[in-house]
């Protein structure tokens, strides 16, 4: 399952970390019910923060990824489509 974060271009909310089925998936805005947007990645998938990334939505507790590499086999071991990594 991809996860991506997406934008409403009716009234500007915001979902982060949202797991969908496909690329394809429709998401709809909880305030508004319009079709949300995918928005750009919060981050270089070449450069990470020194705190890390946290996704919230990959466990009960959420994760946080210190690299590029760390995230790739966390999705591999947990058959995980993080989106374009």
């Amino acid at each position: 399952m991809p996860i991506f974060d997406y934008r409403c271009p009716e009234c500007g909310a915001e979902k982060k970390d949202e797991f969908v089925s496909s690329w394809d998936t429709v998401v709809k805005c909880d305030e508004c019910e319009a079709e949300m947007e995918k928005i750009p990645s919060r981050f270089s998938p070449d450069i990470f923060p020194a705190d890390g990334i946290h996704l919230k939505n990959v466990s009960a507790t959420g994760k946080t990824f210190y690299s590029k590499k760390e995230m790739k086999k966390y999705a591999k071991d947990n058959d995980l489509d993080l989106g374009a990594l």
